[in-house]
Order: structure tokens, then sequence, then C-alpha cells
């Protein structure tokens, strides 16, 4: 298994909300959009604009982190980043013995306008019976992990 030492989620803002959010894992990338986080109804509802995508990203983030950092070796949980139509994508995190991670990149037929991304199911976030793998799985320290992710988004 390769091992990575990046993991990040950033908002890059093009004024469409379409191709506007990367996820990377290492070397890899993948594009999403942040259209659902517009959206979002639980949180600034009154609003759709640049400022509300970057509040509802970083309280997505919160929940990431404080998922990951609860985590004890072997348990695991599912993260999700991608927000479409038909389908979630997310990221499978689970804590290996000591301070490793291993992530793994899928997807579920839970449709993105189900999930508030500013308050994601507690129960989604710790099981997910229709995740499905795409590509594989890589290893981060949780160091590195919740140091990407707590970036600045």
């Amino acid at each position: 298994m390769d091992m990575v030492d990046h993991v990040s989620l950033r908002y890059e803002n093009n004024d469409r909300f379409h191709d506007d959010l990367l996820l990377r894992v290492g070397e890899r990338m993948w594009r999403c959009d942040t259209y659902y986080l517009l959206l979002d109804r639980a949180m600034l509802p009154d609003r759709e604009d640049d400022a509300k995508v970057r509040a509802v990203l970083a309280r997505l983030l919160e929940q990431w982190r404080a998922a990951v950092a609860a985590l004890d070796d072997g348990g695991g949980c599912f993260l999700p980043y991608d927000f479409s139509d038909e389908y979630t994508g997310w990221l499978r995190c689970e804590a290996a013995a000591g301070e490793m991670l291993t992530l793994q990149r899928g997807w579920s037929r839970v449709a993105g306008y189900a999930i508030m991304p500013s308050n994601v199911d507690e129960a989604m976030i710790r099981e997910l019976p229709d995740f499905q793998p795409d590509g594989d799985a890589v290893a981060v320290t949780r160091e590195l992990f919740l140091r990407g992710i707590g970036e600045r988004a």
C-alpha cells in the first residue's frame, strides 16, 4: 500500500459552484462541485454565495476532524466530499494500530441532496452499507491527515 504525505479538500472559487472543490490524496486529485454546499438548508439558509460555501465546507471539515480524531485502533468512518444528484463520493478511513490511517476513495448511491454537508448524519459517518471502493487504498499518518484538512479550506 502506498504511503501519502498530504490529504486536503479545498474550495477554488470559479463563480460557478461546479468543478470547484478539489480533493487531494497524495499526488492524486479529483474535482467535484460545491453546488450542494451552496444549497445546504441547515446553515445560512437565506444565502447562496461564496461565503456560505466556505462556511459549510469549514463545518464539513470539522465533522471530518472529529470523526477521525475519535477513531480507536481498528475503527473506521466514512467522510463525504462529493455531493451529486444520484450519488455521493466518500473517503473510507480506517485506523490501524498506532498513528496510521488507511484511506479508500469510493462512492455510495446516497444522493447528494439527501445530506446536509454542514450536518452529516452521525450514523452515516459510522456505517455506509453500499460503499463502493474506487481505486487503491493508501496510508497516511493521522497527524498529517488532520493537519491537511485543518488548513484553510
